[in-house]
């Protein structure tokens, strides 16, 4: 039979009540479930020292950090201030709603700072209408911060689009695309038309357009616009063999450019 031992709280942390709030309540623990817990304890800490020596030795995750360090001291050389006005909230214009490729670095093709823009990012800038992530971003930054401007963001040469105009099995991407897909399908005989280097990114635009309809009709954007708000939605495609952001002209900025039939009471 295992012995017992009275262990205080004091003693382990991970193994204590507090009785009314107040008071520390001993416990009966066996030496066993000390021991076992103290491994816990042993085990967790090796995790944390390899995971160390990985990250001392890794050039990629030095460079980041060295370079993040190397950008504080540039920012408050020229501002002291800086961070601690960046910590005291934001209020940016922008929402930002785009793919997450590493190649779309919304700050740098944009040029704008920390605090400036919002942003939402998915596998081929999608916006389904019962995506709660996406949703949630949404009523936050209309609702709350009460952006000005939500840009609806694809790109060319989009790996998520052509994997859904293709019939190779991507994973549970399989399930995410799906529905660019069907937009496939739907214009099939216009983006076929087109030149074979040139039908992905048709695509992708349409996907863009998509995303526009889809925002503008959420009740969050359409009570904006009831308030009297200025708020815009736009459509953009970032074209990454120049660099530049091509306006697709399809920005909704009323309750006037929607059905009648999405407007609810």
């Amino acid at each position: 039979m295992a012995r017992s031992c009275t262990i205080m709280p004091h003693m382990i942390g991970a193994l204590f009540e507090i009785h009314n709030g107040k008071s520390y309540v001993p416990l009966r623990v066996t030496e066993d479930m000390v021991g076992r817990k103290l491994g816990e304890f042993s085990h967790t800490r090796k995790r944390r020292i390899m995971a160390s020596e990985v990250q001392g030795s890794n050039s990629t995750i030095q460079n980041v950090i060295q370079n993040n360090k190397d950008w504080v001291a540039e920012v408050q050389a020229n501002n002291p201030d800086y961070f601690t006005n960046l910590a005291k909230g934001q209020s940016p214009k922008l929402l930002w709603i785009g793919c997450s490729d590493s190649r779309m670095a919304v700050d740098v093709l944009t040029q704008t700072k920390p605090g400036d823009v919002f942003i939402h990012r998915n596998i081929a800038n999608r916006i389904p209408s019962e995506d709660l992530s996406a949703l949630s971003v949404i009523e936050y930054a209309v609702k709350h911060l009460k952006v000005e401007h939500v840009i609806v963001a694809g790109h060319t040469s989009c790996g998520g689009i052509k994997a859904a105009m293709s019939n190779s099995s991507v994973g549970i991407l399989d399930h995410w695309l799906r529905p660019v897909k069907d937009l496939y399908v739907a214009n099939q005989q216009e983006i076929d038309a087109l030149p074979e280097a040139e039908r992905a990114d048709r695509l992708g635009e349409l996907n863009v357009i998509q995303g526009v309809n889809t925002v503008s009709k959420l009740p969050v954007v359409l009570d904006a616009w009831k308030e009297g708000r200025e708020l815009y939605v736009h459509g953009w495609m970032l074209q990454l063999h120049t660099g530049l952001l091509k306006d697709l002209d399809v920005s909704v900025t009323s309750s006037k450019q929607v059905e009648n039939i999405f407007q609810l009471n």
